[in-house]
Protein backbone atom coordinates (compact mmCIF):
# COMPACT_ATOMS: atom_id res chain seq x y z
CA UNK A 1 0.00 0.00 0.00
CA UNK A 2 3.07 2.02 0.60
CA UNK A 3 6.60 2.48 0.75
CA UNK A 4 9.74 0.96 -1.53
CA UNK A 5 10.50 -2.08 -3.40
CA UNK A 6 13.87 -3.04 -1.80
CA UNK A 7 13.05 -3.66 1.49
CA UNK A 8 15.12 -6.62 3.67
CA UNK A 9 13.15 -6.73 6.82
CA UNK A 10 9.89 -8.48 6.90
CA UNK A 11 7.11 -8.80 9.06
CA UNK A 12 3.59 -9.85 8.88
CA UNK A 13 0.97 -9.41 10.92
CA UNK A 14 -2.70 -11.39 10.39
CA UNK A 15 -6.06 -9.93 10.74
CA UNK A 16 -8.93 -12.01 10.94
CA UNK A 17 -10.20 -10.32 7.42
CA UNK A 18 -9.22 -8.50 4.61
CA UNK A 19 -11.72 -5.88 5.54
CA UNK A 20 -9.91 -5.62 9.23
CA UNK A 21 -6.83 -5.22 7.91
CA UNK A 22 -7.67 -2.31 5.69
CA UNK A 23 -9.31 -0.45 8.25
CA UNK A 24 -6.56 -0.97 10.35
CA UNK A 25 -4.11 0.98 8.29
CA UNK A 26 -6.82 3.59 7.53
CA UNK A 27 -7.40 3.80 11.50
CA UNK A 28 -6.56 7.04 13.65
CA UNK A 29 -3.99 5.30 15.50
CA UNK A 30 -2.11 4.34 12.57
CA UNK A 31 -1.96 7.38 10.79
CA UNK A 32 -0.88 8.96 13.71
CA UNK A 33 1.95 6.94 13.38
CA UNK A 34 2.54 6.93 10.25
CA UNK A 35 2.53 10.52 9.86
CA UNK A 36 5.45 10.31 12.69
CA UNK A 37 7.53 8.08 10.45
CA UNK A 38 6.42 10.32 6.99
CA UNK A 39 8.23 12.74 8.57
CA UNK A 40 11.52 11.26 8.74
CA UNK A 41 11.80 8.39 11.37
CA UNK A 42 11.89 5.43 9.35
CA UNK A 43 10.20 4.01 5.84
CA UNK A 44 8.09 1.15 5.49
CA UNK A 45 6.64 -1.02 2.59
CA UNK A 46 3.16 -1.95 3.57
CA UNK A 47 0.94 -4.62 0.99
CA UNK A 48 -2.14 -5.93 2.33
CA UNK A 49 -2.91 -9.82 1.06
CA UNK A 50 -6.12 -11.64 1.10
CA UNK A 51 -5.21 -15.44 2.89
CA UNK A 52 -5.50 -18.41 -0.08
CA UNK A 53 -3.26 -19.90 -2.14
CA UNK A 54 -0.36 -17.51 -2.20
CA UNK A 55 -0.34 -17.39 1.17
CA UNK A 56 -0.16 -21.36 2.35
CA UNK A 57 3.59 -22.34 3.68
Amino acid sequence: MEGPKNFQRYVVIEFPTFEQAVMCFESSEYKTAAAFRRAGAGVVENTIVESGDATVC
